[in-house]
């Protein structure tokens, strides 16, 4: 089945050119694949609307974000309750060992946004 007609006042005719460094260009580059559309569509959008489209997740991205979220929480509350002097003493290396493992993991999938 083809795609309906449009109007022609609904129709995109008309071209304007703009130059970019090669920096702002990788940035809308990488802004309209995050969002799943392309440089044009996001400039078009961000132009008209005043805002950037949504940036879209994968499933597993979402999976991994809500998992180290949950982790940290958990850190979180053993933190406070070592803070009270509610928690054996030893287990404090644990945790530091463990809040860097997190903090380490949310740099990896920050830069892994950043290029991928």
């Amino acid at each position: 089945m083809a795609r309906p007609r449009k109007n022609e006042s609904e129709k995109r005719t008309v071209q304007v050119n703009i130059r970019l460094t090669l920096c702002e260009n990788q940035r809308v580059t990488e802004l309209a694949k995050s969002a799943g559309i392309t440089p044009a569509n996001l400039i078009r959008q961000k132009f008209f609307s005043g805002r950037f489209p949504v940036v879209k997740h994968s499933p597993i991205e979402i999976d991994l974000y809500r998992e180290l979220h949950k982790i940290g929480v958990n850190l979180n509350q053993a933190t406070h309750r070592i803070n009270r002097n509610e928690f054996p003493g030893e287990y404090l290396s644990i945790l530091i060992q463990l809040s860097r493992n997190v903090n380490h993991a949310i740099k990896l999938l920050v830069d892994d946004g950043r290029s991928g």
